[in-house]
């Protein structure tokens, strides 16, 4: 009787393969939105190097991070200074959050400004390397500007109120 065991891969024939991979193969399906590794992954950009388009990815670039933090930034300045608008005579241009302003106030007008925001920016985050949302944030980010650019010019005019413009 030979006690002597053979290792397991012993038995297989050199040119033989043994498929050790699952029989559903992960790479097949694409990326989820959200995935276990969202914000704490490595992928930044497709597996191949056709993979740049439409595609969801774990980590964003600095830029694309700076970009969503500018809109959020240039938001929430927006709301502060239409609220001293407000306080001063005006009114609100946009006509659902001038509605928002009547039916429940300043309160309300935060939050609905807020979350908005947040959710519009996290939805555009999440999308942000599919055709196209890059260029929708950028154009958010430059109109948001403007918005600041005419709060300014509005407080300056409030500020001196003898000039003639």
């Amino acid at each position: 009787m030979n006690t002597t065991t053979q290792a397991p891969h012993a038995a297989i024939a050199p040119n033989e393969v043994r498929e050790q991979r699952q029989p559903s193969e992960r790479r097949q399906r694409p990326t989820t939105l959200f995935s276990r590794y969202w914000l704490f992954g490595r992928r930044r950009g497709g597996r191949r190097d056709d993979e740049s388009d439409n595609i969801y990815v774990d980590r964003y670039s600095t830029t694309e991070w700076l970009l969503v933090a500018g809109i959020l930034v240039l938001s929430v300045l927006d709301m502060y200074f239409t609220l001293v608008h407000l306080d001063h005579g005006g009114a609100e241009a946009n006509p659902v959050m001038a509605a928002t302003l009547t039916w429940g106030g300043t309160s309300l007008f935060k939050i609905v400004k807020l979350v908005t925001t947040f959710v519009g920016l996290g939805v555009l985050l999440v999308h942000i390397r599919f055709r196209r949302v890059k260029t929708l944030l950028s154009f958010a980010f430059l109109l948001y500007a403007g918005v600041f650019v005419f709060h300014m010019y509005l407080a300056f005019l409030r500020a001196n109120p003898g000039l003639q413009v």
